[in-house]
């Protein structure tokens, strides 16, 4: 088996100068770009696969790479099928020969989850729905092995993205195309800045077109919020014509709370939501959700296949790749 001494002498550098290169820290240790471009060509000649299971490696059992995916364990966990499916399916699809573990944590306490067990435990890290003060946290550190963030912005990882203003501009844009006058909003509190995208650039779309008294309620992103949110939506002096809800999770319960209150939808009221839920449960909802549909399952893959890369090729460079997402109408709020 190939080492980190073995690459040194081949590369003609000291083993330290060769470990700091391949887990891509050449740059803040001011190693020169010719440096590092020889040792990560001489690791992939040789080839060298970098291994942090060392006690694995001393134990009688064969050695497999291990992916760890971070998941919020709060307020998330009802769509991590989703993302689950996208890893199997490129796992699937390319070949891949990998153990995956799941490790839960809370949002605003990632550096409690990232222990060094963790990291000695691990081929590679995808972080999932890290909150601004996670991503501080991130941006502040450096990891002896590859990262790659879903659906976040960094200038040290590589990310995998989603279309904010496209998630805030297309219900906007049905909503005026449907003569829509009186919106409401129904969100949950942001904890990353794609969240205030959506919603401010959903509000500034509103008020191009001249629309500008839009209600907004503030609810817990779960099915008792939507519930709740609905529920004051129901109390107003004047309904809304049109709803956009930011979670699927807000969006059923709401439709629980007009179905209790004699409102018809769509014909009282129109609702779009942000379908980051399973798509059968919002397709087979009644009535059934129209919704933005996030391509949670492709940005899945996305992200293996980034972290792949990153492995293999020793590529820690903080690219991002975006995927545009889709408006699917149903019967809450029809063509």
């Amino acid at each position: 088996m190939v080492t980190i001494k073995d690459v040194a002498r081949m590369a003609g550098v000291s083993p330290s100068t060769a470990s700091i290169v391949l887990r891509g820290l050449g740059n803040e240790r001011n190693i020169s770009s010719e440096t590092q471009k020889r040792v990560i060509e001489t690791a992939k000649r040789l080839p060298y696969h970098p291994n942090t299971q060392s006690k694995l490696l001393r134990s009688s059992l064969p050695s497999v790479p291990t992916i760890t995916l971070f998941w919020d364990s709060i307020t998330r966990q009802n769509i991590l099928s989703r993302f689950l499916l996208g890893i199997q399916n490129d796992m699937l699809m390319n070949d891949y020969q990998f153990e995956l573990q799941v490790r839960p944590y809370t949002i605003h306490h990632l550096q409690d989850a990232i222990t060094k067990r963790t990291i000695t435990g691990s081929s590679g890290i995808i972080i999932c729905n890290a909150s601004e003060n996670d991503m501080e946290f991130l941006e502040s550190n450096s990891f002896p092995l590859p990262i790659v963030l879903y659906n976040r912005y960094s200038s040290k990882y590589p990310t995998i993205n989603m279309n904010d203003k496209e998630i805030g501009t297309i219900p906007a844009d049905v909503f005026i195309k449907h003569n829509k006058k009186k919106p409401a909003l129904l969100k949950s509190q942001a904890n990353f800045n794609g969240m205030n995208i959506r919603t401010n650039v959903f509000l500034y779309r509103l008020n191009e077109c001249g629309i500008r008294d839009v209600r907004e309620f503030t609810v817990t992103d779960s099915v008792s919020g939507g519930f709740d949110g609905a529920s004051e939506i129901c109390a107003l002096d004047t309904l809304p014509d049109c709803l956009l809800c930011t979670s699927t999770n807000i969006a059923f319960g709401a439709l629980n709370a007009f179905h209790k209150h004699g409102v018809s939808i769509p014909d009282d009221l129109e609702i779009i939501c942000v379908g980051n839920g399973i798509r059968d449960v919002e397709e087979y909802s009644i009535p059934s959700l129209s919704v933005v549909s996030l391509p949670m399952e492709n940005m899945a893959g996305g992200c293996l296949h980034r972290l792949v890369k990153a492995i293999e090729e020793f590529d820690f460079n903080p690219d991002s790749t975006n995927f545009s997402v889709e408006y699917i109408a149903r019967e809450s709020c029809p063509d």
